[in-house]
């Protein structure tokens, strides 16, 4: 179940947009568990930053995808009416080819998110990530990022590992800061260290939440529930 964890939401009477305003990043949300779709689509939609679709089944969602010619974000459920391994996602991947396509599921081994991802799939979003930070995930993946929570271990394409150990404090201090919006010299003065130190540990963090940079990091380490 997905957590819901977050501010009340209404539901929304708003038409599913693709086209239209072109600031909106258009999601397709294949998933045939109507209490999650609905979630999902009212939270999103509350946002105002997104316009959504969504599909029940594989072959709806290809077709939708072939209908529009395209969505930034496919979020697809792996236990899905059609859907009977890595070749469907694959299959969603090349139709979605010009946009993203992630896991959303509640439970899914390694070894798949693992072949998921080398096919062209962008991480996976597990259904217990709290609702306030799904937004921040989704315009992740969108902006060309791959998501995979820091406590979900699973082996890169390049062969390097994520999902390491949690943080350390001091790391975890340091991620704080850096949510903050401080500059490696604030934070080493706040904590009393050399900025090359800081430095250090930026990069441990990276490494350790699999980020490819600060701001993923934090965005990372939010939807974790470090921050």
């Amino acid at each position: 179940m997905l957590n819901v964890s977050a501010p009340a939401f209404q539901a929304t009477n708003k038409d599913d947009k693709v086209q239209g305003n072109t600031d909106l990043i258009s999601v397709l949300l294949i998933d045939d568990h109507s209490l999650i779709v609905e979630l999902v689509k009212s939270f999103l939609g509350e946002d105002g930053g997104f316009a959504i679709t969504v599909a029940g089944d594989l072959n709806s969602g290809i077709a939708k995808i072939r209908e529009v010619g395209g969505f930034n974000v496919v979020l697809l459920d792996v236990v899905l009416p059609g859907l009977t391994g890595i070749s469907d996602v694959a299959k969603v991947v090349e139709n979605n080819s010009d946009g993203a396509v992630v896991l959303f599921s509640g439970s899914v081994s390694a070894s798949f998110v693992e072949k998921a991802v080398q096919v062209g799939a962008r991480g996976y979003i597990p259904k217990t990530l709290p609702l306030k930070a799904l937004t921040s995930v989704i315009r992740l993946v969108a902006a060309g990022q791959t998501f995979v929570p820091s406590d979900f271990a699973y082996r890169k394409p390049d062969g390097s590992q994520v999902g390491e150990p949690r943080l350390s404090q001091v790391e975890t201090t340091v991620l704080h800061h850096i949510g903050e919006g401080l500059g490696n010299k604030e934070i080493a003065f706040r904590l009393e260290m050399s900025e090359s130190t800081v430095k250090m540990h930026i990069r441990t963090i990276c490494r350790k939440l699999g980020a490819k940079n600060r701001t993923h990091a934090v965005i990372i380490g939010r939807a974790d529930g470090l921050l």
